[in-house]
C-alpha cells in the first residue's frame, strides 16, 4: 500500500516533474556554488568564457540575455574576485573584451567538481547505464538553448 501511495504522489505529468527536480538540483547547484563565492549567473557567465574564448562585452551580454548595465554589474563582481580580465580591443578602443583569467580558470575547475558531487547525489538512485541514458533523453529536448554553456 505504500508503494502505491509514493506513486500517487509522482506528478502525472513529466513537465511538472522536470520541474520539481530542476528546483532541487538549482538549490543544491547555488548550495554548492556558495563556498566558492558564486551564483549561477556568476557561472553561466564564466562557463560561456570558457568555452568561447575572449569575447566582446557587448557579445557577452547579448548571448547571456543580459542589458548592457546588468552585464556592467556581473563583470564588476567576476573582475573583483579576479576570475575575468577586461581589456580594449587594438583595432577598436571602444570595444571591451572579456576573457576568463587564469583564477577563473581554477575556479571554474573546483565548480566542475562540486557540480559533479552534486549530480552523484541526485542521480544515486540510478544505474550507470540509466544515467547515460537520462543524459540522452533530456539532450534530445527541443529547449531552444542550443548553446549548452548558457544553461
Amino acid at each position: 500500500m505504500s508503494e502505491q501511495l509514493e506513486t500517487t504522489l509522482i506528478p502525472a505529468q513529466a513537465t511538472v516533474l522536470i520541474a520539481r527536480v530542476a528546483r532541487v538540483i538549482r538549490q543544491r547547484f547555488e548550495q554548492a556554488l556558495a563556498p566558492l563565492g558564486l551564483r549561477q549567473r556568476h557561472l553561466v557567465a564564466l562557463s560561456y568564457l570558457r568555452q568561447h574564448g575572449p569575447t566582446a562585452q557587448a557579445m557577452l551580454a547579448e548571448r547571456l540575455c543580459m542589458d548592457a548595465s546588468s552585464t556592467v554589474c556581473l563583470l564588476n563582481e567576476l573582475e573583483e574576485g579576479q576570475l575575468v580580465e577586461r581589456r580594449r580591443e587594438r583595432r577598436d578602443r571602444r570595444r571591451g573584451i572579456i576573457e576568463l583569467s587564469g583564477e577563473g580558470e581554477r575556479i571554474l575547475t573546483e565548480v566542475d567538481r562540486a557540480l559533479t558531487t552534486v549530480e552523484d547525489e541526485i542521480l544515486a538512485g540510478l544505474e550507470p547505464g540509466e544515467r547515460c541514458e537520462l543524459h540522452g533523453l533530456l539532450a534530445r529536448l527541443d529547449v531552444a538553448e542550443k548553446d549548452w554553456a548558457l544553461a
